[in-house]
């Protein structure tokens, strides 16, 4: 059987995981924490090594990849979206 992961998350604080391979609409991303292997369905592309969210992140809410913050959502981010510049904002960043 060949290894089903395809994605990485850090840190089980993560609300990220990072794709090792491009995933479209309908996939499925997974990846281990505590030992099993998660499941999350894709809602839109994902890019190779870009971020997809693990549970549902609301607007104004920080993001956390490797256990820290990486920005805040600028709007509602559905499960298994794509998570990138266009609805994340940089640490520090007002543009809420």
């Amino acid at each position: 059987m060949t290894n089903p992961v395809n994605s990485i998350l850090i840190s089980a604080a993560d609300d990220v995981a990072t794709t090792l391979l491009e995933l479209i609409q309908g996939d499925v991303g997974r990846y281990v924490l505590a030992g099993k292997i998660q499941e999350v369905k894709i809602v839109e592309t994902v890019p190779k090594y870009h971020k997809f969210a693990v549970r549902h992140i609301r607007r104004s809410d920080a993001v956390r990849k490797y256990g820290e913050v990486i920005g805040t959502a600028i709007h509602d981010i559905e499960k298994g979206a794509h998570v990138h510049i266009h609805n994340l904002t940089s640490p520090g960043s007002t543009a809420i």
